[in-house]
């Protein structure tokens, strides 16, 4: 499923740095709600839960029961294990869940890792009850000019142009009987200073995919760029905060 391996010190790598604090995902739990509409007793299925942040999210936030189904063992490990989060082996095109068992999907930077997209939107409609949405957070191809890695390093683009686009999305989820619904894009923000990210970006590099796509002097070009930035905000006194936006893509 995944582009890249997913072994222990990837998953710990991206524990560490690739997790969006939970005070910077406001925006994402109001857009979320909004078309969610949550309510007490529904289930949740997040395909590719990863880390789990988001099954902790939508656990505290919204009072939902969540299924994370995330294939790597490694990634499964640093899942919260909470009564309200179930964790499963598996993926998007084998969902370990019964027919019509979910109120709604979540898939959060998930669709470049699936290899059909039509054999897992028929079995995501398998596994939810009629109406439920399917919420996708992604980074689009051609979608990018406010996504903050791009910033830095603009040839990770590159890597995205080969991910499924929107027109791809809704065409597969299309075939099994979805339409769309929203598409927005959403804020998040960090706390820590382009100092601090600096400092966390070789790390960053393993545990993300499009950095993995970089050369070596791609690479440090980039850093150079973030080094050139963190000299210009010492120099202000209103730096600019970090944020960066990414696509909500909702189908029912």
């Amino acid at each position: 499923m995944a582009r890249i391996s997913y072994d222990e010190q990837t998953a710990a790598a991206f524990k560490a740095v690739r997790e969006v604090p939970r005070d910077g995902l406001w925006e994402w739990r109001e857009a979320v709600r909004r078309h969610l509409r949550p309510s007490q007793g529904m289930t949740l299925v997040d395909i590719g839960a990863g880390t789990g942040q988001f099954a902790a999210a939508f656990s505290d936030w919204f009072d939902l029961s969540v299924l994370a189904v995330e294939p790597s063992a490694a990634m499964r490990d640093q899942i919260p294990r909470t009564p309200a989060i179930q964790v499963l082996e598996g993926d998007a095109s084998a969902l370990p869940l019964p027919d019509t068992s979910a109120d709604a999907a979540w898939l959060s930077l998930v669709l470049h890792h699936i290899p059909d997209l039509g054999v897992a939107a028929h079995e995501i409609r398998r596994v939810l009850r009629p109406g439920a949405p399917v919420l996708i957070r992604q980074g689009f191809p051609g979608r990018l000019d406010k996504v903050e890695l791009v910033r830095w390093f603009p040839e990770t683009a590159r890597a995205v142009d080969t991910y499924p686009s929107v027109k791809d999305t809704c065409k597969a989820f299309a075939a099994a009987g979805f339409g769309q619904d929203a598409l927005e894009q959403v804020r998040e923000t960090w706390p820590i200073s382009l100092a601090d990210f600096l400092g966390q970006v070789d790390t960053f590099r393993h545990a993300d995919t499009t950095m993995r796509s970089l050369t070596e002097d791609e690479f440090l070009r980039g850093k150079e760029r973030l080094r050139r930035a963190v000299r210009d905000s010492e120099d202000s006194a209103n730096p600019e905060p970090r944020g960066n936006w990414l696509d909500l893509l909702v189908l029912r």
